[in-house]
């Protein structure tokens, strides 16, 4: 019978001095002696092993990213994040088409039963219209050079299809099948390009003119990245094929309109769901609306261009944003930039480019909306900026209602319905900006000192406050969001001044405050950076409290910091009983680390190192710096459920989303006038549902709680 070696727990040098170890790691017993706290082992030869095979292999892609960063090459490193998720097709790249950043492949031409075709104007690149450049773009040669640079991983189906969640991201990838099972599995589907339609055929055709009107009031203004009169056109597109399927047929071809019109309503569904009671049931019937839609997301779709192909990502990563067990946020906004940049939407074409004005105009909506998300996802990751702000020249997109702008022109007398997308641009383009001198080390300007620059961003927030402050609790929660991550901690000042460290503290608490009832009754929630927020705030507040422990006790009572820091656990765990079991671990992580913190309040004695020691510090500046050699991941969780059943998407062989009971909703509870918070449901009655000029509603835009953005 072979030998069975017995594991020990303790470390080495409690083990053979024979005393209680705690078996932490480090330990205290080590901690306290100073002492290098290493696993046994019963063989001579391993004199030093480490307690944690994984602390050890992280520690060690600590020390390469330190070097790398010492040389210069860590960039190279944090870009190669991005391209992990270009495309690939069954390991093999891409060869045959413009954007390798978005499956858009019009190579097959697939026989589709007929639809009504849109009428709206076709808005085609000039690029497209070049035969010598299409086949230059495609030739295998020049394909095979793109590809070379590119690390293989997953296409964008891939990227909706197998999401493993996380707060931080992360480079590995799930487990590919073999190559053979891919060929096994993809010859095993249905042969029919047909997609069921059943979740959609199922709402009553009032009801998906509400949501569709409730996500042009509510969402579309803060992120117009479509048409307005060529979604209405292909609403109507979509409608009239539902209406027109024979008794009993649920399925339709791959539609690129009926891919626009799920990914809208998937959105809608969500809105102001916290108000009806039903929450969780609303969460459910948008995600099988979003799965079902998402099977339209093939080449079979014909999607007509480049930029129609962005637009598609953007809604995706939107939806994503709020639901993010359905795609991988971080992995979108890096796809969505890059394709942004092969199509050099971030620069202005020249006057000799013949682009019409219709066209320059979507230009300038898709990028700026891409930016805000890479600028307010990079910031919360603390990830280097896809591009820097000095090679963006975009103008900003005109803020009129887009039944004034036509490809001839553009008339300057027409209504603003979009002046919500200049409030939050402007604001990340101070986020970009903190986030490039605090992460990347950008040079200030000459002559001007740290506090100069502090005072400076401080007077730039507090303007941008002053002049779009309507009364909304997101405008107040900005605020301190900006000047948390203005006075916070960060590589390049490791040690804030203590009135810097105080200016955090109070403004971290504060934004938790004004985050609190967003994260309870909220009308536009979205969870991924809600639960952001929440952890990056929270550990500002713990390493002020930790190293700024004079001043704010002078200010703040024992009694008002307890309660200022406990907002945070609430919020963690409001958020964990919305169904993010996983945020839950947070909340234990925080309040561990503050618990020894609150002691020394209420005492009145600063932190000592027996009750904050190394081990607690260096676990806070871990969570503080989140990046790939994170020990935690932070993950939310995987997704519980894929998109097997017809088969356009998902041949991993993962268990189809459980059928929907769309019985079991109340659809008034989806009506336009419902879930808002700004009084401005009285204006919202059935005329309305007989126009979609958000201008003939009577909402005040500018003052309502139901339109908005947030960093």
């Amino acid at each position: 019978m072979a030998e069975c070696r017995r594991s020990v727990l303790s470390c080495a040098r409690c083990r053979r001095r024979k005393i209680k170890c705690d078996r932490a790691i480090p330990c205290s017993q080590c901690v306290t002696a100073k002492a290098e706290c290493t696993g046994y082992s019963s063989k001579e030869q391993d004199s030093s092993i480490p307690r944690s095979i994984v602390q050890h292999l992280e520690a060690e892609i600590a020390k390469i990213e330190g070097e790398l960063a010492r040389n210069g090459h860590l960039e190279e490193l944090n870009a190669s994040d991005i391209l992990a998720g270009m495309p690939t097709h069954n390991g093999v790249p891409f060869t045959d088409h413009v954007n390798p950043a978005l499956e858009l492949s019009n190579q097959e031409e697939v026989k589709q039963e007929p639809m009504a075709p849109p009428q709206a104007t076709h808005i085609s690149a000039p690029d497209e219209q070049d035969p010598d450049r299409q086949e230059i773009m495609r030739s295998k040669e020049l394909q095979a050079m793109i590809y070379a640079i590119l690390a293989p991983g997953p296409g964008m189906t891939d990227l909706i299809a197998r999401v493993r969640m996380s707060l931080t991201p992360s480079t590995a990838l799930a487990t590919l099948p073999s190559p053979r099972d891919v060929r096994r599995k993809s010859l095993s589907r249905p042969t029919t390009h047909e997609i069921s339609c059943m979740m959609l055929k199922s709402i009553p055709i009032n009801i998906i003119k509400s949501l569709m009107k409730k996500y042009m009031t509510r969402v579309y203004p803060i992120f117009p990245v479509l048409h307005a009169p060529s979604l209405w056109q292909q609403l109507d597109n979509v409608l009239r094929t539902l209406q027109g399927l024979p008794p009993g047929h649920r399925t339709i071809p791959p539609s690129f309109d009926f891919l626009i019109v799920y990914l809208c309503l998937a959105v809608s569904a969500t809105l102001g769901s916290a108000k009806t009671g039903h929450e969780q049931k609303h969460m459910i019937f948008s995600g099988s609306l979003f799965e079902e839609g998402i099977q339209h997301f093939s080449e079979k779709a014909k999607i007509p261009s480049d930029l129609a192909g962005i637009q598609i990502t953007c809604l995706v990563l939107q939806y994503a944003a709020i639901n993010p067990r359905q795609a991988n946020v971080w992995m979108l906004t890096g796809t969505v930039m890059r394709a942004c940049l092969e199509l050099g939407l971030h620069r202005e074409p020249p006057d000799t480019t013949p682009y019409d004005h219709l066209t320059l105009d979507l230009r300038r909506r898709v990028f700026w909306s891409a930016y805000c998300f890479d600028r307010s996802i990079c910031s919360a990751l603390q990830r280097p900026l896809s591009i820097p702000d000095e090679t963006i020249d975009a103008q900003f997109p005109s803020t009129l209602d887009d039944r004034h702008i036509h490809p001839h022109g553009i008339d300057p007398n027409g209504t603003e319905t979009k002046g919500h997308v200049i409030r939050w641009v402007q604001f990340r383009r101070l986020q970009s900006h903190m986030t490039e001198v605090h992460f990347q080390n950008k040079p200030l300007n000459p002559a001007q000192t740290w506090d100069d620059w502090l005072d400076e961003m401080e007077r730039r927030l507090r303007a941008w406050y002053d002049e779009y402050n309507d009364g909304h609790e997101l405008i107040e929660f900005t605020l301190m969001h900006g000047l948390t991550n203005l006075h916070r901690p960060s590589p390049r000042v490791p040690m804030p001044h203590p009135r810097s460290l105080m200016l955090a503290f109070e403004a971290a608490c504060s934004s938790a405050k004004s985050l609190r009832e967003h994260i309870v009754s909220g009308f536009y929630r979205r969870s991924w950076l809600i639960a952001h927020h929440v952890l990056e705030n929270s550990m500002v507040v713990l390493f002020c409290l930790r190293y700024g422990f004079d001043t704010i006790s002078a200010k703040f009572g024992a009694q008002q910091i307890f309660e200022m820091t406990k907002v945070f656990t609430a919020n963690f765990l409001t958020l964990a009983s919305q169904g993010w079991d996983e945020v839950s671990n947070y909340a234990g992580i925080y309040e561990r680390l503050l618990g020894p913190l609150l002691e020394s309040v209420f005492s009145n004695k600063p932190p000592s190192l027996s009750s904050f020691g190394p081990a607690q510090d260096a676990e806070l500046t871990r969570l503080l710096y989140p990046g790939p050699a994170q020990l935690d991941k932070l993950r939310f969780g995987t997704r519980s459920y894929g998109m097997q059943n017809n088969g356009a998407m998902n041949g991993l062989g993962d268990p189809g989303l459980p059928p929907f009971d769309v019985a079991s909703l109340n659809w008034e509870d989806f009506s336009v006038s419902d879930g808002g918070s700004g009084g401005n449901g009285a204006g919202l009655g059935g005329s309305f549902l007989d126009s979609w000029d958000v201008t003939q509603a009577n909402l005040d835009l500018g003052a309502g709680q139901e339109i908005f953005g947030m960093s």
